[in-house]
């Protein structure tokens, strides 16, 4: 029999805490042996040669990220005091942000420095909630799996990857930066729910600011794909049969890291890896291209003065501007380089009413006269109360080719006026 005493010594039993999985089969939560389970000489040495294994890699992977040396310290605070980083920033620079999008809509992989995180959003379609039946929805999943963890005080790693995602769903949902009343096909009965999937692949620190970047830069990336509703039958167009139309992005709610140090004396905007661990306290401001504060979060035992907080809310809106119109402008170049240049102009087909069916199966030529011209396209279809319908120009079809059938849409009373007064102006 094993001592369990062994687990209690100070090495292993951090060993115990995060590789418990490997040795369950004959120990339980607590570390103790379970009743009735003897080891032989060999199962012992295999055990043992397994913990060392783990226990090395262990040390190189997760201590390095735990422990910082006197010297360390020293270094990181006397390059502060100078008002010098050890990356060869000043104290008001950030690491350099780069966006790379994927053939795929939505899927972008954003790093800033070294830290590197992938997001990929995706759609469903799903029932709208009672108290709100005209709105979609939006949900963010943060993964840090793949990381090691970043501090002594983060040991409940799940903990820490909950409260991340809680202020990135603060930052992003319920800033309103999405308009989800957009998202409605069906008030009451069908509503797309849009899913952004976070992974953190490196984490050279300010994992925030880089997730954040990523779900932002996914969401504006993404395309929504058409879709028609007919009675109990749904049907959701592809991309060669119906164009995808962006999501409807109200404004981009930009989260910038403030790290304090000597008693809230230095401030730092975005610190890396070394210098969140010897941060004394932190501030995260949220905040858009119109200067509005969308949240803001704080952490360690620091109590921050007016003019810090004023200093903070001027720095991250400097910043907030550049990265908007860097999203924006990074989006709009790769779109016109996957979308051909002599893109035709989509027909506009006006659909009938339900009461004027008569009327519309009494000669062809009255249904020719339906398709306006590009002359004929009213300024506005909201000023004539007319819905109409874009449709992907078919002159180019062979007759082989399957023409993706049209969505009958409901349209206002006022709509009869028109087409009467479009039939006085033919006659």
């Amino acid at each position: 029999m094993v001592n369990s005493s062994v687990w209690r010594d100070g090495g292993e039993a951090l060993f115990w805490l995060t590789r418990r999985s490997l040795i369950r089969e004959y120990y339980d939560d607590n570390g103790v042996q379970k009743p009735g389970i003897s080891l032989t000489v060999d199962q012992w040495e295999k055990l043992k040669t397994l913990i060392n294994q783990v226990d090395k890699r262990f040390i190189e992977t997760y201590m390095k990220e735990l422990i910082c040396s006197t010297i360390e310290r020293n270094v990181v605070l006397k390059c502060i005091r100078d008002h010098k980083r050890l990356d060869c920033r000043t104290i008001d620079e950030t690491r350099s942000v780069n966006i790379e999008f994927r053939s795929h809509p939505g899927y972008v992989s954003v790093t800033l420095g070294q830290t590197r995180v992938i997001a990929q959003a995706s759609c469903r379609i799903t029932k709208p909630k009672e108290s709100r039946a005209s709105e979609g929805h939006i949900r963010i999943h943060l993964d840090m799996s793949k990381i090691p963890l970043i501090n002594l005080e983060n040991w409940k790693h799940q903990e820490f990857v909950q409260e991340l995602n809680g202020i990135l769903e603060q930052n992003i949902r319920n800033s309103n930066c999405l308009d989800l009343e957009s998202l409605c096909i069906n008030s009451g009965e069908l509503v797309w729910s849009i899913k952004i999937d976070l992974i953190v692949l490196n984490n050279c620190g300010n994992i925030l600011d880089c997730a954040n970047i990523a779900a932002l830069c996914s969401l504006y990336h993404f395309r929504l794909p058409e879709v028609s509703v007919h009675g109990s039958e749904i049907r959701v167009y592809s991309s060669t049969e119906r164009r995808a139309h962006p999501l409807r992005i109200l404004h981009f709610p930009i989260n910038v890291l403030f790290a304090f140090f000597v008693d809230g004396r230095y401030t730092l905007i975005d610190p890396n890896s070394d210098e969140e661990r010897l941060m004394d306290g932190f501030v995260s401001i949220s905040m858009n291209q119109h200067k509005e504060i969308c949240g803001i979060h704080m952490g360690g035992k620091l109590g921050l003065k007016k003019e810090q907080v004023e200093l903070c809310k001027k720095l991250a809106f400097k910043k907030v501007l550049e990265l908007t119109d860097r999203i924006r402008q990074v989006v709009t170049d790769y779109y016109k380089t996957i979308e051909p240049t002599t893109h035709t102009q989509p027909s506009i087909i006006r659909i009938d009413n339900d009461e004027d069916e008569d009327n519309e199966s009494s000669s062809s030529s009255e249904n020719e006269d339906s398709v306006l011209t590009k002359s004929e396209i009213p300024p506005s279809p909201i000023e004539n109360n007319v819905s109409l319908l874009l449709m992907p120009d078919l002159d180019h079809l062979s007759l082989t080719d399957d023409v993706p059938t049209m969505t009958t849409m409901n349209v206002d009373k006022s709509t009869s006026d028109l087409e009467n007064d479009d039939e006085q102006d033919n006659e």
